[in-house]
């Protein structure tokens, strides 16, 4: 009788903890979010594998080749994000100006844009930035919001509570280094 009594007993502190054990002991805040919060900006990138020219150094511009054409693809996890390719050539931040081009890449609402960031530099054009002999910088800034000075500009958001947050932009770069070669392109 003794050994029944003990297996009851066993039993039911065995039922008591499982079920002790199901729930948490400490009482747990009940706030609950009135709607879902939005992501936070995440930055595009630029795929290498993808860019054109391959060569980062383009040693003889003009010797044989007069037209040289840079694109880049961009990808970004965030698809509604407006994303525009600025172009610059020869930046001097002592005497900072607009990007030389800017091409806004359609939206298909997919990470990697359908389209590509293009410049076409053509040594036969007039007012060809890549017309003077020697050596030049052509960069490709991607933004996923409005640049000053080459800076994005970050996005104040009101939160549900009330709270405002920074949402930031992002810009990533890849630059090609051009050397002008005199050459019979004109």
């Amino acid at each position: 009788m003794e050994r029944t009594t003990r297996r009851q007993t066993w039993a039911v502190l065995l039922v008591a903890a499982a079920w002790a054990a199901t729930g948490c002991l400490i009482p747990q805040d009940d706030t609950q979010l009135d709607r879902v919060p939005e992501f936070m900006n995440r930055p595009p990138r630029i795929v290498e594998s993808l860019v054109s020219p391959q060569a980062r150094i383009i040693s003889d511009f003009g010797a044989g080749q007069c037209d040289l054409t840079f694109e880049v693809v961009v990808e970004d996890p965030d698809v509604d994000d407006r994303i525009v390719v600025h172009w610059y050539v020869d930046y001097n931040p002592q005497d900072p100006r607009q990007a030389y081009r800017q091409y806004e890449l359609t939206n298909t609402r997919e990470p990697r844009r359908a389209d590509r960031g293009t410049l076409l530099i053509s040594l036969a054009s007039a007012n060809n930035p890549l017309a003077t002999p020697g050596p030049h910088l052509v960069e490709a800034l991607v933004s996923d919001s409005q640049l000053v000075d080459r800076v994005p500009r970050s996005e104040t958001v009101e939160l549900p509570d009330g709270t405002l947050i920074q949402n930031p932009g992002f810009v990533t770069t890849y630059a090609w280094a051009v050397n002008t070669v005199q050459g019979d392109c004109r």
